[in-house]
């Protein structure tokens, strides 16, 4: 009993009431738990990390002033390159790989970045600002291996925002106290630098406010200011702010694409899903009607392929309705087909051959309508020359044709990357686009069709509205055998005037109008 009581010290003898002693055993204490590892609440920040941020923070103080202070020309092509080139080359040297995915996205990010320098068409540049954010946050987020959802699917495009929101302002706190922690680290160099930039952040705002109000109140001060080199205080202000808040985002988005713990992937589907009798009953449908549509329409159709007017049609007519047609069907049949897809079961993780096989069909039948609304548009824009909603509506009807087509295909592929040849169709567009630049496009068009005999006439009305890339084209015509064309054309190119102060807002487009324009 005693050699028990040693090996069991909580046991204690406790007399029973007949006086014989038994054994109550208390509840043995709990064995000591080893203290858990300290969640780290902070990125580690080495020599690495340190000369990104102040690369990135050159970078984001470029892209600040060379964006709202000269436009999206050759300043902001110099800043959006050397922005995306620091962030891969940071991501690389940290052991992060390029896959071809990636890759392409980021070089065509970096080849419409520097287009922006060619063209000086507003509206295209302003609508590929959203190409470049979608391009260059996937293409990072892909190079560190944080992507969650399939990459070849719609929801890929959701790991766009993450990067941003997730990665960037959500680990701010993480990415600047291990910033803070590797300044400490250098000892009081690192800790005066720190307090140096801090207090440079606070103080420029406020010596932005101070000077203007001490220039109007008193007269020396202003001409004490005068004699100083000349500083716009208030574009240095707003440069920093936006600047140094820029590169907070960016400093933090790529370390935590660096550093976070990599999260598990997303599965999106429905498991059980419908019969997939119930879903083929109602393709049957949907394909008998478009056999039906399609038998009863051919000559309506086909006429776009040889170039025949129908009667009843003026030639605007036949292509707009035509290209309407088409974007309702396109939109209808991606529908059903991806419904179709994802709602059907899938015994085997696929649905059936037999659904896969009338989608099909409905993708088929959407690209015959592509092919045929892109064939009439050509014979709209043969009589009566370019314009850029025609531009708009070709380049729409492309894409949607390879995205019927690419859809199609995809069914019948194991893994199926249709969202990928999207995405890389959308941005090769994109950089086609601005560095043909529309503008010079339609214009050299239109002129070179009227000087050869193919239209009758030139529209100088519509070429006056466009950018500074018609220009070159429109001086083609000072010459021109009809004096009213020549007189319209030389008034176009004598009120050209350069519009750059600086390197920042020059673009080449408007470079060549100017020297067009001088020679004129």
């Amino acid at each position: 009993m005693e050699e028990m009581n040693n090996q069991f010290p909580w046991a204690q003898e406790q007399p029973t009431p007949t006086g014989d002693p038994v054994i109550i055993a208390e509840s043995a204490p709990e064995s000591p738990v080893p203290p858990a590892h300290p969640v780290r609440t902070f990125f580690l920040t080495g020599k690495k990390e340190l000369v990104f941020g102040f690369f990135v923070t050159l970078c984001c103080l470029m892209m600040a002033n060379f964006t709202l202070f000269g436009g999206f020309s050759l300043g902001f092509s110099i800043a959006a390159v050397a922005y995306i080139l620091c962030a891969a080359i940071y991501l690389l040297s940290t052991g992060c790989r390029l896959t071809l995915y990636s890759g392409l996205l980021l070089g065509l990010s970096l080849v419409i970045s520097a287009g922006y320098a060619r063209s000086d068409d507003g509206v295209v540049k302003f609508i590929l600002v959203l190409f470049l954010f979608v391009s260059t946050n996937l293409g990072l987020c892909l190079m560190a291996g944080q992507q969650r959802r399939q990459e070849g699917s719609v929801s890929s495009l959701i790991d766009v925002t993450r990067t941003l929101f997730t990665m960037g302002y959500g680990q701010l706190p993480r990415a600047f106290r291990g910033l803070f922690r590797a300044l400490r680290g250098k000892g009081s160099l690192g800790r005066k630098i720190g307090a140096i930039l801090i207090g440079i952040v606070i103080m420029l705002p406020v010596v932005g406010l101070l000077i203007p109000l001490l220039t109007e109140a008193d007269a020396a001060f202003a001409g004490l200011m005068e004699v100083l080199p000349e500083i716009n205080v208030w574009e240095a202000t707003v440069t920093v702010m936006f600047g140094v808040g820029m590169a907070c985002i960016v400093y933090t988005r790529s370390v935590a694409l660096r550093h976070r713990p990599k999260s598990a992937p997303v599965e999106f589907g429905i498991r059980k899903g419908l019969n997939a009798l119930t879903i083929n009953t109602v393709l049957c449908g949907v394909c008998l009607v478009y056999f039906l549509y399609l038998f009863s329409q051919l000559a309506y159709f086909v006429g776009g392929f040889a170039g025949i007017l129908p009667e009843e049609f003026t030639m605007a007519q036949y292509a707009r309705r035509g290209f309407f047609e088409m974007a309702w069907l396109c939109g209808i049949n991606m529908t059903i087909i991806v419904l179709a897809v994802l709602l059907v079961r899938k015994p085997e993780g696929k649905a059936p051959l037999s659904t896969r096989v009338l989608c099909l069909f409905i993708g088929l039948v959407t690209v015959f309508m592509v092919a045929a609304a892109s064939a009439k548009m050509a014979m709209y824009i043969n009589s009566y020359g370019l314009t850029r909603a025609r531009v708009a509506t070709e380049l729409a009807i492309i894409f949607l044709g390879i995205a019927a087509l690419t859809v199609s295909v995809s069914l019948f592929l194991s893994k199926p990357r249709y969202m990928q040849v999207l995405v890389i169709t959308a941005l090769i567009m994109g950089a086609v686009t601005i560095w043909a630049d529309m503008d010079t496009v339609i214009a050299t068009y239109n002129v070179q069709s009227y000087l050869s005999g193919r239209l009758e006439e030139v529209d100088l009305d519509y070429l006056e509205d466009l950018s500074d890339g018609a220009v070159p084209q429109i001086a083609l015509l000072v010459n021109d055998s009809d004096p009213d064309v020549a007189e319209k054309a030389q008034k176009i190119v004598d009120r050209r005037t350069s519009y750059w102060e600086d390197f920042r807002e020059w673009n080449y487009a408007d470079w060549l109008a100017d020297q067009f324009a001088k020679n004129n």
